[in-house]
């Protein structure tokens, strides 16, 4: 289990995804490798939690997850897309 804290969030690896735990509510990001490459297919922040940050603490700890492992991104889940069009310096790790 891998696990990261960031400036505000402690984001765990539980192998199937990113999970953020919070006042009893877990926010995450869920993943599956395929060969040299993570999907990054579903995210979901409680409603009551959104604004905090966990969405963009779970992306971008995929991202350097990715880095990290050897990794290409296929962000196929809106918030990973709309983060990585905001921040292109991300493009080079992402599957074409």
């Amino acid at each position: 289990m891998l696990i990261q804290i960031t400036q505000h969030n402690t984001v765990i690896d539980q192998g199937n995804k990113f999970v953020i735990e919070s006042g009893g509510l877990k926010s995450f990001l869920s993943y599956r490798i395929d060969g040299n490459s993570i999907d990054l297919y579903c995210a979901y922040v409680p409603e009551v939690l959104r604004g905090n940050g966990h969405a963009i603490s779970l992306i971008l700890f995929a991202l350097q997850f990715a880095v990290m492992n050897g990794l290409w991104v296929k962000p196929n889940c809106e918030a990973a897309r709309a983060y990585l069009k905001y921040y292109p310096e991300w493009s080079y790790i992402i599957a074409r």
